[in-house]
């Protein structure tokens, strides 16, 4: 495998989990940790890190997350893959 064939494969790889990121996050934020936000909302105002409620609850939310998680994915996933085709790729054939 060439490093370009490589890379696209990763590429293509990394658009499709950064697809399925937000639907994670869903599952993560509703589903398995429901009182996740609510909970750091009020711990992160507690501890001062934000002034008010609103100033949390602008960042703590599933919109923020989702399209962290989105973002975070592709540039991880591109970056993993660009660095791992570099030790990963083959040599030309040998006869």
């Amino acid at each position: 495998m060439s490093y370009l064939n490589g890379l696209i494969t990763g590429i293509v790889l990394s658009l499709f989990i950064a697809i399925l990121s937000p639907l994670t996050q869903w599952i993560i934020s509703y589903v398995i940790s429901p009182e996740y936000f609510p909970n750091v909302i009020k711990r992160s105002v507690e501890l001062g890190y934000y002034k008010s409620v609103a100033e949390a609850e602008a960042f703590f939310n599933y919109k923020n997350f989702a399209i962290q998680s989105a973002i975070g994915a592709l540039v991880m996933g591109i970056l993993t893959t660009a660095i791992a085709m570099i030790f990963i790729r083959t040599k030309g054939s040998k006869k």
